[in-house]
Order: C-alpha cells, then structure tokens, then sequence
C-alpha cells in the first residue's frame, strides 16, 4: 500500500492539482493510489472530509481559477446562513465574472456573476460576500426563509459566538446593484419585512407566520418584566403590551440542564401574570395554524381586539 509520506511535503499539507503533481515527479501511479482522494477531476486531496461543504470546497479550491469564488447556496453555508433541511450539500456553486466561461463538472454549478468588490476570503477560500450571497439565495429560497437569512445576517448569535456578518443597509445596496424583475421584488419585500434580533431561522419563520396571519408585530429577544420593571425572562418574541410571551423551543431545551432552567422560567413569568406559549418544531412546520389560533386567543384574552387570517403558509423543515 502506498504511504502518504512519500508524497513531497506540499502536496500532503493540503489539496493538490493532479498537473502540479506530475510537474514535482509523482507518478501517475502514485496519484491513481486508493489512499488519495478524487472529489473532482485533476484534483487529489488526504483525509478532507467530503461528506461537508468545507471539506468540498477545500478539495475544489486546488483547480479553480484566481478569478472564481465559491458563491450561491454553497458560499451560504460558508458564511452559516441558515438554510432549510433539503439543501444539498453535494453540489458546489461557483461564480465566474460576467465574460468568462462558467465552471461546469461533476458536482460543480457554475455561474457568471458581477462579482465587483463583492468577493472575501474565509477559512483560506474565496466567496462572494455575505450581501451578494444573501442576494443569490433569491435563486433558492423564497422569501420566509430570505428574511430568517437577513436577520441571521445582520444579528449573529451570541450565544453561538456568531458575529452579525452584514448590515441592513449592505443587504440593500448589494439587491439594488443587481438587475430587476422578481428577484428584486422579493429581496426588496424579505427586506422590508426583516428585523435585527432574531436568532435562529424558526423564530424568524414564527414571526413571518404571525404577522402575516394578522398579529401584532411583536418584540424580538427582549425582556420580560415584572409589574415594577425587574427582569423575569428573556423571550424569543413577546407582546409587553398584553403579558404575552412565546418561546421557540429547539432539540437543545432537550438538555437536563436546560429543560430544568426552563420549567424555572416559565413558571416565574406565570407568577408575574405573563401567559407563556412553547412552541415546537412539530407545531411550527406541521400545525402552523393552530399555533396562530392559540397566540391570537392568548393575545385577545389580555386585551387584543384584532382579529386573525386563516393562513396556508407551510414551512420546509
């Protein structure tokens, strides 16, 4: 069996074009060995993980032009975009400046794309910045999901140690450099709809649900007071007008120590006369609108005399 260590130490330090190779004196033999790895043609790579985006593009990057960057749903998942469940990382996007030829292979999508200045380095790659990826997700995505990717954007998440990666406005000026039609619509309403503060893409999916079925808009990751103004609980989304708060609860509330916290916190906020609403995965993505019945019957019972809209919006999970 072939050993690693008698490649030259450059080519076992990282992904190597199959050209190169030859050039420093490895045989076609040697590069034919089962011990490298053949994610795309010409390329050889060791122990990448090709079963993840990083692990692809960190393969690919061995052939691809200085012009080229990773862009679209894969440059998405670079920067952390949420992205629903059926996005497949299988493939990978690739963008090449308007004029040049687009990439084409096996398991590789290529675009021409007006890159400008809209081109950063991540992780030792090259992808279209988070405002120009946030534009081309309107390729994929319709506009639930374009508003949880621009409040992920410009909120990061703390706990997460996500920093905000884009402002409001770089989303804005990034959709309106880009061409009309559609496209730009439906940017240009994700949008106006989208607020700083939301931290996962089911609290942005959850609001989008609520408003739209007629809701007030409510707060976003604020505190939950007592009658005096001291700090119960922080929630997901909460109506202080009416006493009312809601709580997205994800697989982590699953966690022992979590779900102790939680019984805690939901139990001081009943004690300070706020009505508190879980809401689960299975309710949002299967029971959309039974979740809206019930926060509208919670908000009216404390004071609200709106009304809300029967709803036919489903989610993908």
């Amino acid at each position: 069996m072939p050993r690693r260590d008698d490649l030259p130490d450059h080519l076992r330090v990282a992904p190597f074009d199959v050209t190169a190779a030859l050039a420093a004196g490895v045989s076609p033999d040697r590069l034919r060995s089962s011990d490298l790895q053949k994610a795309f043609h010409g390329v050889r790579s060791v122990d990448l993980d090709l079963a993840t985006v990083v692990g692809l593009c960190q393969a690919y990057a061995a052939r691809m032009p200085e012009s080229a960057v990773f862009s679209h749903l894969t440059a998405a998942a670079l920067w952390g975009f949420p992205l629903p469940l059926w996005v497949s990382t299988t493939a990978i996007h690739v963008s090449t400046p308007v004029g040049t030829r687009a990439r084409r292979g096996k398991m590789v999508i290529g675009h021409q794309t007006r890159l400008g200045g809209n081109v950063r380095a991540l992780g030792g790659l090259r992808v279209t910045s988070p405002a120009l990826t946030w534009c081309q997700l309107v390729e994929s995505l319709d506009v639930p999901d374009l508003i949880a990717a621009a409040e992920f954007a410009v909120t990061g998440n703390a706990y997460a140690r996500q920093l905000p990666i884009a402002t409001f406005d770089e989303l804005a000026e990034a959709s309106g450099a880009l061409e009309g039609g559609n496209g730009a619509r439906r940017r240009s309403k994700a949008l106006a709809f989208s607020r700083e503060g939301a931290l996962s893409r089911p609290e942005s999916l959850l609001r989008y649900l609520l408003v739209t079925s007629g809701l007030p808009e409510p707060r976003i990751n604020e505190n939950c007071n007592d009658r005096r103004g001291s700090f119960i609980a922080l929630a997901d989304l909460s109506w202080p007008e009416f006493r009312v708060a809601v709580e997205y609860e994800g697989d982590y509330h699953r966690d022992v120590a979590q779900f102790r916290r939680d019984i805690r916190r939901f139990e001081k906020l009943a004690d300070h006369e706020w009505a508190a609403i879980r809401v689960s995965a299975d309710d949002l993505f299967d029971r959309p609108q039974e979740q809206v019945t019930r926060i509208a019957s919670r908000l009216a019972a404390r004071g609200w005399t709106g009304r809300a809209a029967a709803t036919s919006l489903r989610f993908a999970r």
